[in-house]
């Protein structure tokens, strides 16, 4: 079904300007499944979006949304991505229309076709870095309980990744907040349930990078022990997302390591020679950072589980 029977153009709409909004809309987005003319219906849909003004946010994203799982991939990967261009343009005038930007995204974070996935990434991005109301922690809320609650992997892999754009693009990601998601996200990754591990060690990743795991030392005793047992992960994507997470943390919570340093160097000194190219050169990058966390000699392993990592073949004279 096309989108102009979907969303027929009513005789009962109150102004031409906007039955002449929808005409064009939807002219766009059917353009869009055909090759031939994806790129011109791709300028004009851009092209309107940034012509709006305050009456017709709402109806431009009405119309938006009427597209379903059955359209083609371009279809709905552009009417992600123009919400991106909505934000640059517009900011703050959209903070009345961000729930609804936000539910258009999390409708299509369990779409098989990741260049859609990422499209929802890249909005999320410039939602959160462009619209400075709501806060941060309302703003995220839809996308929190995706990542706590979907089953799906491409939702998990999709909300994940965009909480985690979320967090790196807003100007104020409320770190006492992320402070109290931390061990929430923690015992989700432990899950047999969530299969999303790279995805999710990503947002940990940016939850250190923003100060959310400095509220105390407990935090760093469940915190470390997970990425390191990461390192020795089967699956690749995992073992550098985790060791990216652990470079992070190095960089934000340097003076604050001092009682990890030996555990994670020896660990890290370990897994330097990872077969995959990309895992190495982060895990030797991350050792460089962790060589410049300040030690000391009479320093003491905190958990047995760093210690179980770890072995005298790798461990540094301090």
């Amino acid at each position: 079904m096309s989108l102009s029977k979907r969303v027929s153009l009513s005789p009962q709409s109150p102004a031409q300007p906007q039955q002449d909004l929808k005409h064009r809309v939807i002219t766009c987005l059917n353009k869009l499944s055909d090759r031939d003319t994806l790129a011109v219906a791709a300028t004009e849909l851009e092209s309107i979006a940034l012509s709006l003004n305050h009456d017709s946010f709402a109806p431009f994203l009405t119309y938006l949304s009427a597209t379903s799982s059955s359209d083609k991939s371009p279809v709905r990967r552009q009417c992600v991505r123009i919400l991106g261009v909505l934000s640059i343009t517009h900011g703050d005038a959209l903070s009345p229309h961000v729930s609804k930007m936000l539910a258009a995204v999390v409708r299509r974070l369990r779409d098989p076709d990741s260049a859609v996935r990422s499209a929802c990434v890249g909005a999320v991005s410039s939602i959160a870095s462009e619209i400075s109301k709501p806060s941060f922690s309302s703003l995220s809320k839809p996308l929190v309980e995706a990542v706590l609650t979907e089953q799906d992997q491409n939702s998990q892999i999709g909300s994940a990744l965009c909480l985690s754009a979320a967090i790196e693009a807003s100007p104020d990601p409320e770190p006492a907040q992320l402070q109290k998601l931390l061990p929430r996200v923690l015992k989700l990754i432990k899950s047999d349930g969530f299969k999303a591990k790279p995805a999710l060690l990503t947002v940990i990743g940016s939850i250190a990078a923003a100060g959310g795991a400095s509220s105390n030392r407990n935090s760093f005793n469940s915190l470390i022990p997970c990425l390191v047992d990461f390192l020795s992960s089967d699956d690749w994507a995992a073992r550098k997302a985790a060791v990216e997470a652990l470079g992070r943390l190095a960089v934000v919570e340097k003076v604050h390591l001092t009682a990890f340093r030996s555990s994670c160097l020896a660990s890290l000194e370990n897994k330097r020679f990872d077969k995959v190219k990309v895992v190495r050169e982060s895990m030797n990058q991350t050792l460089e950072l962790w060589k410049e966390i300040p030690g000391h000699l009479d320093e003491v392993p905190v958990s047995p589980q760093l210690n179980a990592n770890s072995s005298s073949k790798g461990k540094l004279f301090l």
